[in-house]
């Protein structure tokens, strides 16, 4: 028999999913309590460049990704989840103290580590834990995690940084405890420590990489589209309508994928995106309404990219590493589509959206039909 082969539930444990999707909250509320208290940070660090406070978390992505694929995949899901909510919560309570500022980015790149981690190991528990019926619904869920949570956060979120902090510490730390709890306790040594050539292991193999193809490619276009399409097609209402659809669509997409591929929704939501927005350039009176549309497609696209890691790897050890490229190429997209798109003008918005869904399209409908021989052989 094989050792590896994956247990699989008899039912989904939905309250465990509860718990593991609000620990996904938390993790986008990093990223929300900074962004939404940068006007108090820069009256209580006059002269700082306080904006690195965010940007600081992406590159812990960037860097760590895949070694944060590694060690999930080396010491158990459960193990590394509760670690890093209770980095966040220590993390958080000395953030509430305003410390100087270099000791705040200090502990945003501690807290950035916990950040990575929660994003790897909770989807590689959450599709271990689901039925093979659900799976592709709760990957779906999962994706939805971040707009959830930001927007979440941009409901409660005061202008008091410190108390936003502490209370966000807090939250961390009582979560840690109920996980600590409801998770199961099977946890064995599967491989050895994280190191550098796991990113060769990764990029050789393209069930491990397929998925983060696509989600660096929709993560590019996304938050980049999220800023300028409004401003680029005199539409400011779009702002709050475009995150909101993108997370209908990855809803969506979970239900979907009980009855298409994965592979199929990434590549074929690419596809419909780069159409849909070329109808929006040669129709210019319902660009704005066909961009609704446009992000609705990409929420299923990154929907799909979730639900692709379990579909191409029954391993928790394979999900793990899976994962870890999907935070880095994901940060790697974030990090840079908006830069890319404000050097070439909130004009060139409609143009790199058509050509980012015909290029994402081509490379993860070569990448999953590559990953399927393999799976095939």
């Amino acid at each position: 028999m094989n050792q590896n082969a994956p247990h699989l539930p008899v039912r989904t444990p939905w309250a465990l999913i509860a718990a593991l999707y609000g620990a996904g909250l938390l993790a986008a509320g990093q990223f929300a309590k900074i962004s939404l208290t940068l006007g108090p940070l820069a009256l209580a660090y006059p002269g700082w460049p306080v904006a690195f406070a965010v940007s600081g978390v992406a590159v812990i992505g960037i860097l760590f990704g895949v070694m944060a694929g590694g060690l999930t995949a080396m010491i158990g899901p459960r193990r590394t989840i509760v670690a890093a909510l209770g980095l966040s919560a220590l993390a958080g309570a000395a953030q509430a103290l305003l410390p100087a500022f270099p000791l705040l980015i200090g502990l945003r790149v501690i807290e950035g580590a916990g950040h990575l981690v929660l994003v790897v190991a909770i989807p590689t528990l959450m599709a271990g834990l689901a039925t093979p019926r659900d799976r592709g619904l709760v990957m779906g869920l999962w994706a939805t995690f971040f707009g959830v949570g930001f927007a979440l956060a941009a409901l409660v979120i005061g202008q008091d940084a410190a108390s936003v902090y502490a209370v966000h510490g807090g939250l961390c730390a009582l979560l840690a405890v109920l996980l600590w709890w409801m998770l199961p306790r099977a946890a064995v040594m599967r491989r050895a420590p994280p190191r550098l050539s796991d990113h060769g292991v990764i990029y050789r193999d393209p069930r491990l990489f397929a998925p983060a193809l696509g989600h660096g490619i929709y993560a590019f276009l996304f938050l980049a589209a999220v800023t300028f399409l409004p401003s680029a097609l005199d539409a400011l209402w779009l702002a709050p309508i475009l995150p909101i659809v993108g997370i209908i669509g990855s809803l969506a997409a979970g239900a979907i994928a009980r009855w298409v591929t994965p592979g199929a929704l990434v590549a074929g939501g690419f596809g419909a995106m780069a159409a849909i927005f070329a109808m929006g350039l040669v129709w210019p009176s319902r660009a704005a309404e066909l961009s609704v549309l446009a992000m609705l497609v990409s929420g299923v696209v990154a929907g799909g990219g979730f639900a692709a890691v379990p579909w191409l790897n029954p391993t928790e050890e394979a999900r793990a590493l899976a994962n870890g490229a999907l935070a880095q190429l994901g940060n790697i997209g974030t990090f840079a589509g908006t830069p890319v798109l404000a050097a070439l003008g909130a004009g060139a918005s409609l143009p790199l959206a058509i050509a980012a869904g015909v290029f994402g399209a081509a490379v993860t409908t070569y990448a999953y039909r590559a990953a399927i021989k393999v799976n095939v052989h």
